[in-house]
């Protein structure tokens, strides 16, 4: 049995990251703001805030991935369904969540229920 285990936690990110990171969890689940209203909440400009980020060894992307792996786990644990979730997340269909799910975490959406 594959167990889910976050790579990276808050307190392992740099000062940049863990702003964007708390960012996301006050904005909640779905959608996330993108790139230049973050850049802009942070009062940076967007080029700069992907210069920090890539001084971090990250970037938006791999934020965000990280932010939907978190959410997607948090859900699964308690006991929604892998269709309801990918819908709420904004998939048009389960496949493609469970294809992002197994890229996020390397294991299926199964794996975590269990």
């Amino acid at each position: 049995m594959h167990t889910f285990v976050e790579a990276t936690t808050v307190q392992q990110l740099g000062p940049v990251s863990r702003r964007v990171v708390e960012l996301f969890d006050t904005v909640g689940e779905w959608p996330l703001p993108d790139n230049s209203s973050v850049a802009g909440l942070l009062h940076i400009s967007e080029p700069h805030l992907r210069r920090l980020l890539a001084g971090e060894s990250t970037s938006m992307g791999a934020l965000r991935a990280h932010h939907y792996s978190a959410t997607a786990v948090r859900c699964l644990r308690r006991g929604e369904s892998v269709s309801a979730l990918s819908a709420r997340l904004g998939y048009s269909e389960s496949r493609a969540f469970r294809r992002a799910f197994r890229r996020w975490t390397g294991v299926p959406p199964s794996a975590i229920r269990q």
